[in-house]
């Protein structure tokens, strides 16, 4: 399961909604939505944008640039998500 998955699941339960009432507030299957969650049936973007609706969310796009995201940075310093290990510098040899 992705993190677009995870992310709408999280929300469809938090909100109290089930993949029935979740599929028919975006006006597709339940097996559609069910497929989705499940990461076993790629989705169109068309579904992808009515089911996040459903849920009060949205797709976003932004400049693929390599650098993360201020939101994305204080996520992994808040430890919401795996960051590259960090190293202890060492101190520099004199001569």
């Amino acid at each position: 399961m992705g993190e677009i998955e995870r992310t709408f699941r999280q929300r469809r339960v938090i909100l109290g909604m089930t993949q029935d009432h979740a599929a028919a507030a975006a006006g597709v299957s339940r097996k559609t939505l069910s497929d989705f969650e499940n990461g076993r049936h790629k989705i169109s973007l068309a579904n992808l944008n009515r089911l996040m609706r459903a849920i009060g969310l949205e797709l976003a796009t932004r400049e693929a640039s390599g650098r993360p995201t201020l939101d994305e940075l204080a996520k992994r310093y808040r430890g919401d998500e795996a960051g590259p290990e960090r190293q202890r510098a060492r101190p520099k040899k004199t001569r």
